[in-house]
């Protein structure tokens, strides 16, 4: 669902903004359909992180070793990706004389670096290098979050009156939130986390199976009230897919292995690419050409993604499997080997 999700997002930002010469592309109605990969995103983050905390026996005494763990595995990929942004924006100065076209750049002053670095953006209102970062913002304060939700969550999973309660007071800074400018983005959209977090409880077979079916009822209509169809809609296919469906291919474990890195690299990798086959072939492309231009182009995203995987995320990883956060649930690791 990873691999989809981030395959989508990429070919909807080459269809219909990111690159110029192949704007608007035919394929750009098709691809809407990808705009439900960032709430898809959420959702999995919302169920695999608190299931990675449980089996891994966590702990709130363990809070500061596992929000390590997460800047370990996450972090160096997305500054190594920043760094390859201004490598590419200054380079572009360099040899064109002028920065990409509609490429916004918000400048280097501290704050704004500080934000990037940090992943920041809304909090200290600064511009982005990488527009798809704000979802980093998400992620982390939805990290801040849940080093202390889950040890409440898991306390009360089996009284459904409290755990209702607290998941609908969680849900309820969602009121906090400002429509025209959020500054703590989580308060948005914690209503997919939410939906993560119930596939977890039901997973872990903490709640009954009437339980989830009403909660996830409640917050699947809770997430439409407050976003669109396209948040119900990836709702639903999350908790249909992470439920029933059982199945596996090498070219989507693949997309699923590098979507992290495709997510975080495919602008950069698809201006420079653009750029330099648009100058190599001259060509003013007719729609025919554009939709080859757009396969080529992710062609190139996706081989680039795997390199970057193999150079910067593989090792973030390693380093962050060496934190352990304590002893696995017996219970849990038996149910997963079988």
């Amino acid at each position: 669902m990873r691999g989809i999700a981030a395959l989508g997002v990429m070919c909807i930002h080459f269809a219909t903004s990111t690159l110029p010469t192949i704007k608007p592309n035919p394929l750009g109605e098709f691809f809407q359909w990808a705009h439900l990969g960032i709430p898809i995103f959420f959702i999995i983050s919302g169920f695999i992180i608190p299931y990675a905390m449980y089996t891994g026996g966590y702990r709130l005494a363990m809070a500061g070793k596992f929000f390590l763990k997460r800047m370990i595995r996450m972090v160096p990929p997305a500054w190594a990706a920043l760094l390859l942004m201004f490598a590419v924006y200054y380079g572009a100065i360099v040899v064109t004389g002028s920065p990409i076209a509609g490429r916004y750049w918000p400048g280097t002053d501290p704050l704004t670096v500080l934000g990037n670095l940090f992943f920041s953006f809304k909090l200290l209102d600064v511009g982005k290098y990488i527009d798809l970062y704000w979802t980093l913002e998400v992620e982390f304060q939805y990290y801040l979050v849940i080093i202390f939700l889950l040890p409440l969550v898991l306390k009360f999973a089996s009284n459904q009156v409290v755990l209702t309660l607290i998941l609908l007071v969680l849900n309820a800074t969602y009121l906090l939130n400002d429509p025209e400018y959020p500054r703590f983005m989580f308060f948005r959209d914690n209503a997919f986390f939410i939906i993560g977090m119930l596939l977890f409880l039901y997973k872990m077979k903490l709640i009954t199976k009437p339980y989830f079916a009403f909660a996830s009822l409640l917050f699947v209509t809770l997430c439409y009230i407050q976003h669109d169809m396209f948040a119900l809609t990836a709702s639903v296919i999350c908790l249909l897919f992470i439920n029933y469906v059982k199945f596996n291919h090498p070219a989507l474990a693949f997309l699923g292995m590098i979507s992290y890195s495709l997510y975080i690299t495919h602008h950069m990798s698809g201006v420079v690419a653009e750029f330099v086959l648009r100058n190599i072939s001259g060509l003013t492309p007719s729609d025919p050409v554009k939709v080859i231009m757009l396969a080529v182009y992710c062609c190139i995203s996706v081989f680039f993604a795997w390199l970057f995987y193999k150079a910067v995320e593989e090792p973030s990883l390693r380093w962050s499997k060496k934190i352990h956060l304590g002893r696995k649930k017996d219970k849990v690791v038996k149910s997963l080997s079988s």
